[in-house]
């Protein structure tokens, strides 16, 4: 990461691999959305929707407000004039960040002014401003920004580009929710101006809202991904400014374990398809360590998954712990990934399959496989219950690689 200057709070590691990761595999959009071209023309449209949907709250008629303003901005380290607007229309609490580039423009809406008290208004205008220092400071940031976006607004968006977009934005909420706590110098008044703007409720008391957002945290533990414990966002964001002020050197991590968690098939991300991607590529490496195994048609196979494929004959010693996951689904993956290559050689008969009954019984997946395959080969299971001495028979040899394979 470069910032221009340093941030009042630190991006989480998430935000960092995924800036990464598109980087190295969204390197057109990356590119278009960081050349300037288009900037000043999208800058001045921002301006004029302004002029044209708020009423500017001038300095010299709302002093209360802009002296919150700079008060805030000071404790962040922010020295940018700062606009604030009152939005038209509707009566819900929330603020936003009209973003210009270099301006700090913000947006009330509804009586947020009347409705928070001086604290809790430090705190909205803490968080906002921190979504400003973020994509000010951080240019790569902003550029992750724009492309999430423009990937999600597509007609048929992929559910990994949705599922990155949303863990990335609500983890910069709740960065963002630092810089509240951070402007206000006051947790429980950023726990209930957050409480107060999604709901609606006139009187919050937070270390109420935060008992019942521990209940909700200590029955998932473990189970917070893959066991469908659904966590509403307002919920996670009390909780996180709880974590983060009280034991930051955990918050990292817990923060992981609830935002990700274990990677569930149906909801990868970008990264947690980086993730089992190279785990596929590991067992198929496992299925193919026996030489014998490494016929012409089975390599051609493992290069269908990887076209740069090559086996070795290196152990994989915890390839086993690595597979181990709380979603059903995955394991079945697993196991048809291993079924695929016990298939894809018929000369190999029931060598192939013994092998690969042997290979998921070592990776804990025996049960499961020898289920799948039952109901997936039916009659054709010969040498599924093969003792696994014998599992990697020598192939016939005209399917042999050279040795040196």
């Amino acid at each position: 990461m470069t910032a221009l200057t340093p941030l009042p709070v630190e991006p989480f590691p998430y935000h960092l691999e995924l800036v990464r990761h598109l980087r190295e595999h969204e390197v057109e959009l990356w590119a278009w959305f960081s050349a300037e071209r288009t900037r000043a023309e999208r800058d001045e449209e921002v301006r004029l929707e302004l002029l044209r949907s708020t009423y500017r709250l001038e300095a010299e008629t709302h002093p209360s407000l802009h002296a919150a303003a700079t008060e805030a901005g000071a404790r962040l380290g922010l020295d940018e004039p700062i606009t604030l607007y009152q939005a038209q229309g509707g009566l819900d609490l929330n603020a936003s960040l009209a973003y210009v580039p270099g301006e700090v423009h913000l947006v009330l809406h509804g009586p947020v002014s009347g409705r928070l008290t001086p604290v809790e208004l430090l705190a909205v205008l803490g968080h906002e401003l921190t979504h400003f220092l973020l994509l000010d400071r951080w240019r790569e940031f902003l550029v992750a920004s724009h492309i999430l976006a423009a990937l999600t607004r597509r007609e048929v968006p992929d559910p990994a580009q949705l599922a990155s977009a949303r863990r990335f934005n609500l983890y910069a909420e709740v960065t963002c929710d630092r810089g509240a706590c951070l402007a206000s110098c006051d947790l429980a008044a950023a726990v209930t101006a957050l409480v107060k703007i999604e709901t609606g409720a006139a009187e919050v008391f937070a270390d109420s809202y935060l008992r019942q957002a521990d209940e909700v945290f200590d029955r998932g533990k473990g189970d917070t991904r893959a066991g469908g414990v659904a966590h509403p966002e307002t919920l996670v964001r009390a909780w996180a400014m709880k974590v983060w002020a009280e034991e930051p050197d955990r918050a990292r991590a817990e923060l992981a374990r609830v935002l990700e968690g274990p990677d569930v098939l149906a909801d990868l991300d970008f990264l947690g398809r980086e993730r089992v991607s190279s785990l596929t590529r590991r067992l198929v490496s496992a299925f193919l360590r026996p030489r014998a195994l490494r016929t012409v048609p089975l390599l051609a196979h493992s290069r269908l998954f990887f076209e740069d494929f090559t086996p070795s004959d290196l152990a994989d010693p915890t390839l086993a712990e690595d597979l181990r996951s709380p979603d059903s689904k995955l394991l079945d993956y697993w196991c048809f990934v291993i079924l695929d290559f016990a298939v894809a050689d018929g000369e190999l008969g029931g060598s192939a399959l013994a092998a690969a009954a042997a290979l998921a019984g070592e990776l804990g997946l025996g049960d499961r496989f020898r289920a799948l395959a039952g109901k997936e080969l039916g009659k054709g299971r010969k040498g599924l219950d093969r003792p696994a001495g014998e599992a990697a028979a020598p192939a016939p040899s005209s399917t042999l690689t050279p040795a040196g394979a």
